[in-house]
Formats: structure tokens, C-alpha cells, sequence
């Protein structure tokens, strides 16, 4: 039996997932949803991907009996009301990264999943990248013990995008919160969790640099400290000019790991990097990916891979990086989801 699909939102990312949803024998593309400004493009997505209907009303998306699953590909801050209310309409949430903007809005978010009994999962794609998986496998296995200190870099240069048609949002950090942290620095950051374990304080600097018109921090660094004990560091940047770059090191007490180098200790006469024979695509929203595991988690009623509170704790990490760049101080994680 197909999962019938409601797609909320036709920007870049919501066109990936309806490609995915679409090639996917296990899924049926019911709607799109969109807004009355965007229903061309959504109409065109329509005629490509076999899409059942458009609308541009997302209650009566919520109301269609035929719909399983709600796909938010919406700006950030509308993802807090749209979830809570598909919950409520018994549909199982996909919410894109990040889970909501504000700590407030995930607690909101994280409470109404655990009153339905409806699954929550938030497309923290790169959970689902080879390389990623693979690192995560090393860690978690034991082969490089404990960590000391580890690292995630998030490089794209967001010029050339921000004059393009709805990104507009990008630009109210206010409501939307700051593109480069929110919307960045979470890949790292979420990384840095899932393989090392929780950040319990952050202590953070930015810049604006290359983008003197945006409203934020266009350059951030951020010293992070592990409930292990550990310590760790992530890197923004979203005006340099280079490829995009996501990069992730990890040095353990065994040995260590950079991207798809790995040199572990101990091992006779080996005093270099070895190459781990894993692939390493340049941003991978591993969208097919993230669908097949939430139809696994649905039809076996298991807890997906990153659900609303895992989501929520990435969340916590990049308010913690805003309030310390803003107050000049360290910041504690909220972590109680």
C-alpha cells in the first residue's frame, strides 16, 4: 500500500523532495501545496511529477482523508503552526531543517508529537551521506574511542543566491532567525551530536564580511563544549568564495578521522592518512534516502533516524550561538526536549 504525500512549499528544496516522492514505489504524490504567488511553479511540478492536485490552501490539504503524510518545505517560521496543526489532523509530519526558528516553537512542536501518535522527522540530510554514515559507524563502533576534540565546517557562498525569487525570507532574521546559523551552521552542528553526543555550551564570535546587506553574521566561529567533556569547533561562512564545503573531523583517543581520511593508532609502521574508499558528495540532501527511512520508521511504527526532539536539541545549539555572538558571553544548550 502507497503513503499517499501532501508537499507544502515549491522552493528548491520542496521540488527535490517531490522528485523523490515521485520515484519512490512505495509513495503516492497527492498534493502540492503552495502560495497563490508560487501556483505556477507548482502547476509545472504537477505536470512533471503526476501530482493528484496543486492547492493553495494548506486547511484543506489537512483535511483531505486521502493524505498520510505532510512534507513542510515552507520558510522556517511557518514551520511551528503547520506541524502542530498536521499533527493534530493525524497526518505524519517530514519537516525540512531546521525542526522550527525559536527554542519556544520546538518544545511546542515536540509536545504535540508525543500527544499524537503520529511520527515527526526533520531532514537533517546529511545524517544520511556515506561519508557521515560511515564516520558515525567508526565513532559509535569504538574504533576511535573518545573524543577529544571535533570539528564542522559549513562553507557556501549565498550571494549569487540571494537576489533570486523566494528567498526573499532569508532576509527577516527577526522572524526567521539567522540564515547562516539556522540555516548553516545546523549541519555541522547536528553532525557534531548525532556522532559525538550532546553540546551543553557554545562560546561564539561573527562578522559580517562578504555580505554587507545582509541583516546577519555572515562569518561565525563557535568554540563548543560536550557534555563528554570534549571540545569541539564549527565554522560558518556564507560570503567566502570557494565550493560548497561541509567538512567534519573527529580525533579520538584511537585515532582519527577527516572527511574520508582516517589514521588510527596503534597499527604497526602506519604513522600516515589512510582513504576511507567512500564517496563524498557535495550537498547531498539525500532526499530519496530520507524518504525511504520514514516510510520504514511509519510502517514499523519506529522512531525515526532524527524526530522532533533530536531536531529540537540542533535547534537549541544555534539559538545558544546567536545569544552568545549577541551577548558577548558563553551560553548554555537548553537540552530538557
Amino acid at each position: 500500500m502507497k503513503n499517499a504525500i501532501a508537499v507544502v512549499g515549491t522552493g528548491y528544496i520542496g521540488g527535490e523532495h517531490i522528485k523523490a516522492i515521485a520515484a519512490n514505489p512505495r509513495a503516492h504524490l497527492r498534493t502540492i501545496c503552495t502560495t497563490p504567488r508560487s501556483e505556477r511553479i507548482a502547476k509545472d511540478l504537477q505536470a512533471t511529477y503526476a501530482a493528484d492536485r496543486i492547492s493553495t490552501d494548506y486547511d484543506r490539504v489537512l483535511c483531505d482523508p486521502e493524505v498520510d503524510i505532510v512534507y513542510l518545505c515552507t520558510p522556517n517560521a511557518q514551520h511551528a503552526d503547520q506541524a502542530i496543526a498536521a499533527l493534530g489532523a493525524g497526518k505524519h509530519v517530514f519537516v525540512e531543517k531546521p525542526l522550527a526558528v525559536t527554542v519556544e516553537d520546538c518544545e511546542k512542536i515536540v509536545h504535540a508529537a508525543r500527544r499524537s501518535e503520529q511520527r515527526v522527522m526533520v531532514g537533517h540530510g546529511a545524517r544520511f551521506g556515506s561519508i557521515f554514515e560511515t564516520i558515525h559507524h567508526l565513532v559509535h563502533s569504538g574504533t576511535l574511542g573518545d573524543a577529544c576534540f571535533v570539528e564542522g565546517d559549513y562553507i557556501h557562498d549565498l550571494k549569487p543566491f540571494l537576489p533570486l525569487p523566494g528567498h526573499d525570507w532569508w532576509m527577516h532574521p527577526e522572524r526567521e532567525g539567522q540564515l547562516p546559523i539556522i540555516g548553516g551552521a545546523c549541519h555541522p552542528i547536528d553532525l557534531m551530536r548525532w556522532i559525538a553526543g550532546e553540546i551543553v555550551e557554545v562560546s561564539a564570535y561573527g562578522a559580517n564580511r562578504n555580505i554587507p546587506e545582509a541583516p546577519w553574521c555572515d562569518t561565525v566561529i563557535a568554540g563548543l563544549k560536550f557534555e563528554s567533556g570534549a571540545l569541539g569547533k564549527c565554522t560558518v561562512s556564507c560570503g567566502a568564495a570557494i565550493p560548497y564545503t561541509l567538512n567534519f573531523s573527529y580525533h579520538g583517543s584511537k585515532g582519527s578521522v577527516h572527511n574520508n581520511k582516517v589514521f588510527i593508532g596503534g597499527i604497526p609502521h602506519v604513522e600516515g592518512w589512510s582513504d576511507l574508499p567512500v564517496e563524498i558528495r557535495a550537498e547531498d540532501h539525500a532526499c530519496p534516502q530520507e524518504l525511504d527511512h520514514f516510510l520504514a520508521c511509519i510502517e514499523r511504527a519506529e522512531k525515526p533516524r532524527i524526530d522532533a526532539a533530536d531536531a529540537a536539541r540542533s535547534v537549541a545549539v544555534c539559538c545558544a550561538i546567536v545569544e552568545s555572538i549577541e551577548t558577548h558571553r558563553p551560553a548554555t544548550v537548553f537540552l530538557n526536549f
